[in-house]
């Protein structure tokens, strides 16, 4: 009886441990896995799994896209240019993935960028010198394909009277343009045609109402279709009528190479 007695405190003091354990022990273990799970394990889980918005496009710069893009975190993929009416050229028109869309770090993003439109305007080029003319309308993606030369006492040798289709039609990209030249009147000074391209030279030699009478290749390392030498000479006399002789570079074959 004596025994029995004396073991009841003991078995109190471990049911008061349990006890201490089960209120005390646990719940501090179990919010210390919390905040662990909280504060470490979620972000590390969460950011490998974050999206990022992509960013508005059309109607960019493509510098500009390019600078948006790389600022979100994401990819420059492939650039196409497109024919547009609606945005000059150079803007960007269509964007893949969409504006606004969530996406993963990184992620390409697909543009097309405007080429302008396939109808262009015959710009306005009367008055202009026929080499800035011809360079302009190059420029806007049309073709000179002949110079006609017109006595014109009132205005300059070599400055544009008109174009036919008339300034202001709409033509194709690439479509062929007339040009009307002021032609000089009486002697005037041969015009340098050495260092223009063949093309321009021919465009040069109309507008000042002298005639390309013949054209002679010869092997060199300038660019094909440069003209080397002229007759008559920068400088020399001449009038309206005159014939012109050109030597123009063409590549060198291999074979005079050894």
């Amino acid at each position: 009886m004596k025994d029995k007695r004396r073991s009841r405190p003991r078995k109190d003091r471990k049911t008061g441990r349990i006890l201490f354990w089960l209120l005390v022990v646990v719940p501090v273990v179990l919010l210390g896995l919390a905040a662990i799970l909280n504060w470490v394990v979620m972000p590390l889980v969460t950011g490998r799994g974050r999206e990022l918005p992509v960013p508005e496009l059309v109607g960019r710069t493509l510098e500009e896209a390019e600078q948006l893009i790389a600022r979100a975190g994401l990819a420059l993929g492939d650039v196409r240019t497109v024919d547009d009416t609606a945005f000059a050229p150079g803007r960007v028109v269509l964007q893949a993935p969409p504006a606004g869309r969530r996406v993963k770090p990184g992620r390409v993003v697909q543009l097309n960028v405007s080429r302008g439109a396939n109808r262009l305007t015959v710009p306005d080029i009367a008055g202009m010198e026929s080499e800035l003319a011809i360079a302009l309308l190059e420029e806007a993606g049309l073709a000179v394909a002949e110079i006609e030369s017109l006595r014109m006492p009132d205005l300059p040798p070599g400055r544009v009277i008109a174009t036919r289709p008339v300034a202001g039609f709409e033509v194709e990209r690439g479509a062929a343009i007339v040009l009307a030249v002021s032609a000089p009147v009486g002697k005037f000074p041969m015009p340098n045609l050495i260092g223009a391209q063949l093309e321009t030279a021919g465009g040069i030699i109309a507008s000042q109402g002298l005639v390309l009478a013949g054209v002679q290749h010869a092997e060199s390392d300038e660019p094909a279709g440069l003209v080397m030498v002229q007759f008559p000479e920068e400088g020399s006399s001449v009038a309206s009528g005159d014939s012109v002789h050109l030597i123009v570079a063409v590549p060198v074959k291999p074979d005079s190479l050894h």
